[in-house]
């Protein structure tokens, strides 16, 4: 009978569940695996709980090796994974600012399908997610320290019958290190070549065997500095304008061009802007107030004047002090243990812990023609008085930035903990058991600083002179009892401390979130057939989860800047599942079938809140000859709305937005769209929308009529590893997800553009978008929707080759080895339908190939080993993209800017090991500096492939004392 680590470790692996089994079983099969598949198959099993070598595995899946996250200077290890092909834009610490309160959040998104439509697992199980800002929960990887990663596996088909809801994309499981002895410090520091953004990164890892078990602590610390826009060259926009040139459609010159260097004519800057009669003659024109003059001249906004009524090429704001990468300090702290009650049974406990602070800052409060400033307010100007008086006006409105009240700032602070115990064993010889509970929690605190309490703001800004007194006061005489401070906006700086302390505010909101979970899963082999045995796995899961949104004062009853308001949430949800899957040798060493195997599986949800539905996958695997398999999978997928969806407690915001009725935008979406604008009764020449001065009201709120989702899912692929050419491994699979009733929220801007540019205006959207009597956008609605459709479809490839120079060139020596790994994805289709409410008919919106969903991406690795010496290259590419598959003539919107160029990245590294106890390394990402693209899409790093940092440096050093 074999031992009973060994049973153990194969359980763990079999169920891909605790923490104690993932990494050991997987050296364990490879060391069961002939030589030539161990050293090239790049494929490890994620998608079952069914044990068996990543080559025979039906499903495919990639791996990033803890060499992989060394060699990169990886910090943090979403960084390393947003660069996979098959991973799209997450959330990461590169691209959260700007928002309520993802600042500092890691997600992952596999397919373009979206965060939510991506499982993550630690060790094969569930963790408690962290809500994002609009309180969806997923889990945030940056709760996990990086050093204590052994791999990440990514497995991207359908595998929802595997591990329920949320994996309709896929799965990203991250395995951490197991069986640790001994003491391992780190260190890490790096520096971009611009002398910012210092990262630091330290901690220690303490392990011990003892006869019936092991124990690991690990803490460590991570930091990293602020990049603002400014220190990047994104202080100014680059944007599409109209073309002077134009002179209507089919013209052949196109209807906008890109320019850069631009300023915001009325956002951003600290003085009075407006639009008032004081240009020459007393002329209406674009004017700023110049302090020296005591009174408005006309703004120098370059020979063009204000440029489609937002930018100025002269005199102008920009958001140069704003975040573009935040400021990160992270404490992560891990431990297990587990114990051999008697050699039939283990009892194991873990426990994790996370705390995170990070800082994002824009600009201050400002006005965009919200405030208006009476004719005898009496700190108006005398010159400005007379001016408005000859022009018959009693009072005027304006654009100012207040940067008195300093920048608007968010200072988010997250703190995760989970704990879990369970206990494993064996049956029989072949037969595993395995129960576990689990308890996680987050808890958010969201501290705005700098906000505006807008009552008293426009109160203060509504000054007259007390008749009896001779002071300037308050008009309103409630206003003066509560304290009012008058502001002065005429001129920089001249709102007093005393009026920033009465109106402006502080305030904080905080989410607690918990998720409780408990499992139960059994596996072995249920009888013998002549290939072999006939292996189950099946388990039972509860699991319960839990939202509550406190909302701060101002934010509940939206008193402060934009009234942006967000209702307190108390919900939660729960499901009972049980599933199980079976994996069937058909044909052993048989001609024409070195191998044939089928698999199934099943499972069943029942949802508090979304009933009862069932998930499945068909999937088989056959190796005519040893050194070829094919394989194919067919999977329902389902995935319930979550909390976050069905209860986003709705909050009123405010967004730039292009009306796609705007005479210059017609030309820029569906044939539709000039139609139903006329339909709407916009003039297409002479409408002047008020989106090209102000933002738009934007309502976002969750549905609690939203219904399942479902997917369905193909793969099909061919794994080569010829053993005539040893070291060498070759995939290619098909993959294709449809998925019906698709959960979204689109977005204000895609909301807008849908209504019009659908065949008819009787569709959803248009529910969702209010116009004014003129024909302004008064609001937008932005509501989650169980839209028609999502199609994803591609081929993904991977090639790996591993090699001792000496059997390549020959040669008595030692050479060292060469290995070589090639990624590639090439993406199809990425379309998202939506039917016609009264015609029923269908509207595709392919988006592949467009903006930020390339149709091509590539990262090659190579490695050069010799002893104690290691060497990597790492290049990743992005293919070209195009700014708008839907337009009709893509010469008639942007000319030659509809193509946005492709980018090509570089990093180096080097590492060396034959130090007693110590290991150094260090290296260069982004070598030459690349990006980000000169594109008005692209330069300012609104894209998640453009890197923002630059050039950087990092080195590191691990000194280990007493492992194996």
């Amino acid at each position: 009978m074999p031992n009973h680590r060994t049973l153990r470790l194969a359980l763990l692996g079999s169920i891909s569940l605790f923490a104690a089994g993932g990494p050991a079983f997987a050296a364990q099969a490879a060391e069961e695996t002939d030589e030539a598949a161990a050293e090239t198959s790049a494929i490890v099993v994620t998608g079952s709980r069914i044990a068996r070598t990543g080559i025979d595995a039906p499903t495919p899946t990639v791996s990033v090796g803890a060499e992989d996250i060394e060699s990169g200077g990886v910090t943090n290890v979403v960084d390393l994974l947003n660069e996979l092909p098959q991973i799209s834009t997450g959330l990461s610490n590169a691209n959260t600012s700007f928002s309520f309160g993802n600042v500092g959040l890691n997600q992952i998104d596999l397919r373009n399908l979206g965060v939510r439509r991506t499982l993550t697992l630690v060790d094969g199980r569930r963790r408690a997610g962290t809500p994002d800002d609009s309180n969806f929960l997923a889990f945030d990887l940056s709760n996990i320290p990086t050093a204590l990663i052994q791999r990440v596996e990514v497995q991207t088909g359908g595998t929802s019958a595997v591990y329920g809801a949320d994996a309709v994309a896929g799965v990203v499981n991250i395995i951490l290190r197991d069986d640790f002895e001994g003491m391992e410090a780190f260190g890490q520091y790096g520096i971009t070549g611009e002398g910012d953004y210092h990262t630091a990164t330290y901690g220690v890892t303490v392990g011990a065997n003892y006869d019936r078990g092991n124990a690991v602590l690990h803490v460590s610390r991570s930091e990293n500095g602020l990049i603002t826009r400014g220190e990047r060259d994104q202080a100014f926009p680059f944007a599409f304008v109209s073309n002077p040139a134009n002179t209507g459609p089919d013209d052949g010159i196109p209807a906008r061009i890109p320019r850069d260097d631009l300023r915001f004519a009325y956002f951003g800057l600290p003085n009075l802007t407006s639009y008032l009669p004081f240009g020459p003659n007393g002329a209406w024109t674009d004017v700023i107030f110049d302090p020296a003059l005591q009174t408005f001249r006309p703004l120098a906004a370059g020979p063009d004047g204000v440029i489609d009524g937002t930018y100025s090429a002269g005199e102008g704001g920009t958001q140069a002090a704003d975040t573009r990468v935040a400021p990160l300090k992270r404490t992560n702290i891990y431990a297990k243990a587990d114990y051999d009650l008697t050699n039939d049974l283990t009892f194991f406990t873990e426990a994790m812990f996370s705390d995170t602070k990070a800082v994002d800052r824009i600009g201050a409060v400002f006005d965009s023609w919200s405030t208006f400033v009476s004719i005898d307010n009496p700190f108006m100007p005398e010159a400005v008085r007379q001016g408005l008086i000859a022009a018959g006006e009693d009072s005027f409105g304006y654009a100012r930035e207040h940067a008195e009240f300093g920048m608007r700032t968010s200072k988010i602070h997250r703190q995760y903990y989970s704990v879990s115990a369970g206990f494993e064993g064996t049956i029989a010889d072949n037969w595993n058991w395995s129960v576990v509970g689990d308890y996680g929690q987050s808890s958010t605190s969201n501290r705005q600083l700098n906000d505006r309490i807008d009552e008293r703001w426009f109160a203060a800004s509504d000054a007259i002179r007390d008749p009896v007194t001779g002071q300037i006061v308050c008009r309103s005489a409630e206003a003066r009892a509560a304290g009012c401070v008058p502001v002065n906006v005429f001129g920089q700086g001249t709102i007093s401390p005393a009026a920033v302390d009465w109106i402006s505010a502080d305030h904080t909101s905080v989410t607690d979130t918990s998720q409780f979970l408990a499992q139960a899963l059994v596996a072995g082999d249920l009888f013998e057939l002549p290939a072999g045995a006939v292996k189950v796995s099946a388990g039972a899961e509860y699991r319960k989860e839990s939202l509550d949104f406190k909302p701060s004062y101002v934010w509940e009853h939206a008193t402060g800047f934009f009234a942006s308001q967000f209702s307190p949430v108390d919900e939660s949800n729960d499901v009972r599942e049980a599933f199980a899957e079976v994996l069937v040798p058909v044909l052993r060493d048989q001609p024409f079938a070195h191998s044939l195997e089928l698999e199934g599986a099943y499972r069943v949800s029942d949802y508090q809140r979304a009933g009862t539905v069932d998930s499945w996958k068909l999937a088989g695997s056959w190796a005519p000859v040893r050194d070829v398999r094919f394989r194919v999978t067919k999977a329902k997928a389902v995935r319930a709305p979550s909390l976050g969806e069905l209860f986003d407690p709705g909050s009123r915001g405010a967004t730039g937005l292009v009306d796609p009725c705007d005479p210059l935008a017609l030309d820029a979406g569906s044939s539709s769209r000039r139609d139903n604008c006329l339909a709407l009764g916009l003039d297409p020449v002479t409408f002047d929308p008020n989106t090209r001065r102000m933002t738009t009201l934007l309502f976002t709120t969750g549905n609690p009529n939203l219904d399942v989702e479902e997917g369905d899912t193909w793969t099909a692929g061919v794994v080569v590893a010829p053993r005539w050419i040893p070291g060498l491994s070759f995939s290619a699979d098909w993959y294709r997800i449809k998925l019906d009733g698709g959960i979204a929220r689109i977005g204000a801007q895609q909301t807008a553009d849908n209504c019009v540019d659908l065949p008819s205006l009787d569709n959803q959207f248009c529910d969702f978008v209010t116009r004014g009597p003129g024909g302004d956008i008064i609001e937008v609605k932005d509501s989650y929707v169980n839209a028609s459709s999502f199609e994803v479809e591609g081929i993904d490839f991977e090639l790996a080759y591993r090699a001792r120079l000496s059997d390549l060139f020959g040669g008595d020596g030692d050479l060292g080895s060469l290995s070589l790994r090639g990624l590639a994805s090439y993406l199809k289709d990425n379309i998202f339908v939506d039917r016609d409410l009264v015609t029923g008919e269908e509207t595709a919106f392919d988006d592949a190939g467009e903006a930020d969903n390339p149709k091509f991406r590539a990262v090659l690795n190579a490695t050069y080993l010799n002893g104690p010496f290691r060497l990597s290259w790492q290049s990743r590419y992005v293919d070209g993209t195009v700014t708008n598959n839907d337009l009709a003539d893509p010469a008639e919107d942007v000319g030659e800017f509809y193509h946005i160029p492709s980018v090509w990245y570089h990093d180096m590294s080097i590492g060396y090991d034959g130090i007693e106890n110590l290991s150094l390394y260090g290296g260069v990402n982004n070598l030459f500096d690349t990006g980000p693209r000169y594109h008005p899409f692209t330069y300012r790093g609104t894209s998640a492939y453009d890197d923002v940092v630059g050039r950087f440096f990092y080195v590191g050093a691990k000194l280990r004392f007493g492992r194996d």
